[in-house]
């Protein structure tokens, strides 16, 4: 190689180096927000808050701290889609975001424990 080519890809290096990461991609806690889930759900442990919402609940909603003791990031995902029941009941709302935020909210209420 000439000394001219790695000259180059050392240009190009350092400006890849040099370029803003691309934005993150939302994280669990952003999608629980963004879906509005606390608006039923607290999780203390993940310092969330209940906020008022449009609906009365009929039952109080449980805080969702110890969520992944109970249930791997599958089930979640399963019950966040109405799939499958907890208690002989399906989750009130179906989730209406992206598969990729699916996974991705699913996957960190499975790591609260």
């Amino acid at each position: 190689m000439k000394t001219t080519n790695l000259f180059t890809l050392g240009l190009l290096g350092l400006t890849l180096v040099a370029l803003p990461a691309p934005a993150a991609a939302a994280d669990g806690k952003t999608i629980f927000t963004e879906y509005k889930c606390n608006q039923c759900h607290t999780i203390d442990a993940a310092g969330v808050a209940k906020v008022e919402g449009e609906e009365e609940e009929e039952e109080e909603a449980p805080d969702l701290s110890k969520a992944g003791k109970e249930h791997d990031k599958v089930f979640i995902a399963k019950y966040l889609m109405k799939r499958v029941e907890i208690d002989g009941k399906k989750h009130k709302k179906r989730f209406t975001g992206s598969n990729q935020e699916l996974v991705t909210l699913a996957t960190w209420l499975a790591g609260l424990k």
